[in-house]
C-alpha cells in the first residue's frame, strides 16, 4: 500500500466524518484513473474501517465501443479484486431529446439515479482536489459568493468524496507505483466544454505563478464552507425572528445587517426549491422591501413575492392568464404583459450556439421571410415537432416539468399561427438555423424560467 496516500485519505475521512465503521459504501466506478484509485484505496482501508465495499458502473449509451470497453473493464476489475459489482445501461441521448436537457445533464441524472438505486448505503465518488480547483474557478468566472467559493463539498447527503484531498498528480503517481490499470475517456482531451478549457489552458498558466495553486484553492474552499455554514446558521435564526404567522415582517428584515438580510432572502429562495437563484432575484426582494405599501415581484417557476404594508410573502402564485397574441418587434424588444419579461429579436449570423438553450432560438431567415411571426399562449390543439417527432405542446410542457400554473403564459412562437418553437420546451429542427447561417435570434428574458442558460458542471456533484 502507498502509505502516504493511505494516511492522507484516512485523515480526510476522519476529519470530515465521511465514513464510519460498518458503513456500506458503493464506489461510482467509471474505470478512469480517479475512480480506480478510489476503489483501490477504499479496498485497502476496508478491513481497518470495517467497510462493506461494492462498486457500480453506469453505461450512458454514448461513446459507442469505447463505453463498452469501459464497462467490460470495470466488470473484470471487480472480479479480479473480488468486489461485488453492479451495472446498468441507459440511453442519455434519448433522455436529452425527451426532456430538453443537455447531454451532460441527462447523463448525470441517469447516472445518479442508478447509483442511488444500486447503493444500499453511501456512495463514494472520485472527485479530487483538482476537480475542486476547477469548480471554484468556474464559479468565480460566473460570479459567486461564499457557497460557490466552497467548491465541491466533502459530503452531500449520502454522497462522499474521499479523494477530495488528493491532487490528480498524486493519483496518477499512485497508479504508476502500484501498477493499477485504468481506461481513458477520449472526451477529456477535448476543449469543447469550459471545464476542459480551464484544465488545459488556464490552470497551467496559474500554476506557473503558484505551483501549489490546488492546495491554496482547497484551503480557500474549506474556509469558505465553514464561513458559509456559520452565516447560514445566523440567517436561519434571523429568519425565524422576522417570521410572522402570515409571512415575514418587512420592518424586521430591513433592520438586519445588509449581509445577513441578503442571506435571509437567499434562504427564502432556497426553501422554495430554487437551488441556484440568480442574484437579480435577491436584489428584487431587496427592492420589494423598500417599495411602497403594495408591490409584487415575479420569481422563477411561477413564484411570486408580494409586499402588503409590513408583510412580505413569498410562494406559489395563482395560475397565470393566457398570453395574448402579439406581433414581435423585429429587430427589437417586445414587452410582455403582467411582468412576464420581454422577447428580444436580432437578425444576425447564427454563431451563439455553444450549448443547448431553451430560452433562445435561432430561426432560419430563408424559411421565415415574408411570414407573420407572432407570440402567444398555448392552445389546446397546438402541436410542436421536435427531433423525436410531433407532440402536443401541453404534453411537451409536462415532459419538461413546467408547472401547471405557468403553462398558459409560456410564450409560443408561431409562423402563420403554427407553432415552431416554445420557450422552455424547444424549437422545430426544420426551422432552426445552422452555425453561420443568416438567422433571426429570438430570446426570452423574464421570470418564467430559473437561469436555464447555466452550463452544466458535470464534475461538481
Amino acid at each position: 500500500m502507498d502509505a502516504c496516500m493511505e494516511q492522507k485519505v484516512l485523515r480526510f475521512l476522519r476529519e470530515y466524518e465521511l465514513l464510519a465503521p460498518g458503513d456500506d459504501v458503493t464506489v461510482a466506478l467509471s474505470g478512469g484513473a480517479d475512480s480506480v484509485a478510489l476503489l483501490w484505496v477504499l479496498r485497502t482501508l476496508a478491513p481497518r474501517l470495517k467497510l462493506c465495499l461494492r462498486a457500480a458502473h453506469y453505461h450512458h449509451g454514448i461513446r459507442g465501443a469505447e463505453a463498452d470497453r469501459d464497462a467490460d473493464f470495470c466488470r473484470r476489475l471487480c472480479e479480479d479484486w473480488q468486489i461485488p459489482f453492479s451495472m446498468e445501461r441507459g440511453d442519455a441521448p434519448a433522455r436529452a431529446r425527451q426532456t430538453g436537457e443537455s447531454l451532460e445533464e441527462a447523463a448525470r441524472a441517469l447516472r445518479y439515479g442508478f447509483l442511488r438505486r444500486a447503493a444500499p448505503g453511501k456512495i463514494a465518488t472520485a472527485h479530487n482536489a483538482d476537480d475542486n480547483a476547477e469548480t471554484i474557478l468556474l464559479h468565480l468566472l460566473r460570479g459567486t459568493g461564499p457557497r460557490g467559493l466552497g467548491g465541491i463539498p466533502p459530503q452531500r447527503e449520502k454522497i462522499v468524496r474521499p479523494l477530495l484531498t488528493c491532487t490528480r498528480a498524486e493519483i496518477e503517481a499512485l497508479l504508476a507505483r502500484q501498477g493499477l490499470p485504468h481506461v481513458e475517456d477520449s472526451t477529456n482531451a477535448s476543449d469543447d466544454c469550459l471545464r476542459n478549457r480551464l484544465r488545459h489552458r488556464v490552470l497551467p498558466l496559474l500554476r506557473e505563478e503558484n505551483p501549489r495553486l490546488t492546495d491554496a484553492l482547497s484551503r480557500t474552499a474549506a474556509l469558505a464552507r465553514e464561513e458559509d455554514a456559520f452565516l447560514s446558521r445566523l440567517a436561519s435564526q434571523a429568519a425565524e425572528e422576522c417570521r410572522t404567522p402570515a409571512g415575514y415582517s418587512c420592518a424586521r428584515l430591513l433592520a438586519l445587517d445588509p449581509v445577513l438580510r441578503r442571506r435571509v432572502l437567499l434562504g427564502m429562495l432556497w426553501d422554495l426549491g430554487l437551488e441556484n437563484p440568480s442574484a437579480v432575484y435577491v436584489e428584487g426582494l431587496q427592492t420589494l422591501l423598500q417599495a411602497g405599501a403594495s408591490a409584487r415581484w415575479n420569481l422563477p417557476g411561477g413564484l411570486v413575492a408580494a409586499r402588503a404594508y409590513d408583510l412580505l410573502t413569498v410562494g406559489a402564485a395563482a395560475s397565470l392568464p393566457p398570453l395574448e397574441s402579439r406581433t414581435l418587434q423585429i429587430p427589437g424588444q417586445t414587452i410582455l404583459p403582467d411582468g412576464l419579461g420581454s422577447i428580444l429579436c436580432t437578425v444576425t449570423k447564427n454563431s451563439y450556439f455553444s450549448k443547448k438553450k431553451l430560452t433562445t432560438f435561432a430561426l432560419r431567415c430563408d424559411m421565415i421571410t415574408g411570414r407573420e411571426i407572432r407570440v402567444r399562449g398555448r392552445r389546446s390543439e397546438d402541436r410542436l415537432t421536435l427531433s423525436g417527432g410531433s407532440k402536443r405542446v401541453k404534453a411537451l410542457m409536462i415532459d419538461r416539468k413546467l408547472p401547471a400554473r405557468l403553462r398558459a403564459a409560456v410564450p409560443v412562437l408561431t409562423l402563420d399561427d403554427v407553432p415552431v418553437a416554445v420557450f422552455g420546451v424547444g424549437a422545430d429542427p426544420a426551422f432552426t438555423a445552422k452555425p453561420d447561417e443568416d438567422a433571426l435570434v429570438i430570446s426570452y428574458h423574464g421570470p418564467l424560467f430559473d437561469d436555464p442558460e447555466r452550463e452544466e458542471e458535470a464534475n461538481e456533484s
